[in-house]
């Protein structure tokens, strides 16, 4: 008899714990996480204010010549189009390959007929808009005359009324570009 009142006991003891802290029930208190590690830490957000630092910012500026990862810009022939005194270079860094001028002109049609036109004779779709300065015909003499590394800093930098298109077209694009310019001023 004390056997069964035993079982009946824990039965009874078993069933209490399994209704009352089952996962199915609902708590507005979040959940106990007995290992945090590193799922809840104290951090700051972006632009928030911080009382740790003098000047209560939390984003820090970089320390002055600091380069990202993948961002060293060494070469200043190939990145600048300019040698080490500063001036342009007079031809690319790099021999222009046929891969080379089709990505050019595949890039120059997207970056820069619209206004250079198709041809690049300057004759562009923007002239319909009345535009007061036309662009640049790369057939002109004066054009021609120009260094690489001129022109690079052209399309880097913006010229005249050229806006800079460093943000759109790569480093790589902007020499492709002025290859496949340079063979059309071949022809």
């Amino acid at each position: 008899m004390k056997k069964q009142l035993t079982q009946i006991i824990v039965l009874a003891g078993a069933i209490f714990l399994i209704a009352t802290c089952g996962r199915g029930n609902f708590s507005e208190k979040p959940p106990i996480h007995l290992n945090p590690n590193m799922d809840s830490q104290a951090k700051y957000k972006a632009q928030s204010k911080s009382n740790f630092f003098v000047d209560s910012a939390t984003m820090r500026t970089p320390v002055e010549g600091t380069v990202a990862r993948g961002q060293l810009r060494e070469d200043d022939a190939y990145y600048h189009g300019k040698d080490a005194s500063g001036e342009f270079i007079t031809s690319a860094p790099m021999a222009f390959s046929t891969e080379m001028v089709t990505r050019g002109e595949e890039r120059f049609k997207i970056y820069c007929a619209a206004c250079h036109g198709m041809n690049a004779d300057g004759k562009g779709k923007i002239l319909f808009y009345k535009y007061p300065i036309p662009p640049a015909n790369f057939y002109d003499e004066r054009i021609k005359k120009l260094s690489d590394g001129h022109m690079f800093n052209a399309i880097t930098a913006g010229w005249l009324n050229m806006p800079s298109l460093k943000a759109q077209v790569s480093v790589e694009d902007r020499w492709a570009i002025i290859s496949y310019i340079r063979s059309l001023q071949k022809n």
